[in-house]
């Protein structure tokens, strides 16, 4: 389990979102897993962009090779 994970899961509300007058919406694990999720792979994405538009043609081999590496964390 990441550090992200962990985090998330220990300070999610784990139990009913209801007071008993109002509603208090909050994100389970899995949905702020998945918002976490999401988060890293549009940095992902951007890195390499950036990468792809700011290296010379040698040097592209290496963003394949850092979007796998990324995905493999």
């Amino acid at each position: 389990m990441s550090k992200a994970e962990k985090f998330i899961l220990e300070s999610t509300n784990q139990f009913s979102n209801e007071d008993g007058f109002d509603y208090i919406p909050w994100l389970t694990p899995d949905q702020a897993r998945k918002a976490v999720e999401i988060a890293r792979e549009e940095t992902i994405k951007e890195v390499c962009e950036w990468l792809d538009n700011h290296t010379m043609l040698s040097e592209k081999w290496y963003i394949e090779d850092l979007k796998q590496a990324m995905k493999d964390e």
